[in-house]
């Protein structure tokens, strides 16, 4: 579960514990049973102020709720425009790398378009399917390791240069002998 869920429901059930119906009527019958009526009124009124808090919590806790779900939803307008989105895209790769033709294209795409339908995200999002969760949050890791993977780490930057210069260093050495400069041309390919 996540994290900041487990955190509103450990919140939820602390209030729930504190307004049960049975500890309530045993705070009023404490307060009536002393028999003091200023004592009697604070304490009914402490108790009218703490139900007012707990239930500005148990609102703020619903909120919170409400918020964290329609985060995880993707509306109709946004399943739409995906779809109207990718199933293009999707298209074009398959028909730039199909073998079979674009028969084949066609009958692959028969079968995606279903998947990828506003009807099947909406059901699939009723059943508790994330797919913010599940394809979001996947794919904006592999970009970001993607991103990083190709990043010179900010100490290496002097020393890739310096071994740069060594590479050209060596390459001129190497074109100043004949012999050398065919036997790197055969190695390399560079013919």
């Amino acid at each position: 579960m996540d994290p900041d869920l487990q955190a509103l429901s450990v919140q939820l059930g602390e209030s729930a514990i504190r307004n049960t119906a049975r500890l309530i009527a045993d705070r009023i019958t404490a307060a009536k049973a002393r028999r003091e009526d200023q004592q009697t009124i604070a304490e009914l009124e402490s108790i009218v102020n703490d139900l007012i808090a707990d239930k500005a919590e148990i609102h703020r806790i619903a909120q919170a709720y409400q918020d964290e779900l329609v985060a995880q939803r993707i509306s109709t307008d946004d399943v739409a425009y995906i779809t109207s989105s990718v199933l293009p895209v999707i298209k074009k790769l398959a028909e730039s790398g199909a073998a079979g033709g674009s028969a084949q294209v066609e009958e692959m795409m028969k079968l995606l378009e279903p998947v990828l339908s506003v009807e099947t995200v909406t059901v699939l999002q009723l059943l508790g399917f994330n797919f913010r969760k599940a394809i979001g949050q996947p794919l904006t890791d592999l970009v970001g390791r993607a991103i990083l993977s190709n990043a010179v780490p900010a100490g290496d930057t002097a020393e890739l240069a310096s071994l740069q210069l060594r590479r050209e260093i060596a390459v001129l050495e190497i074109a100043k002998d004949p012999e050398a400069y065919e036997r790197f041309g055969e190695l390399t390919g560079r013919r």
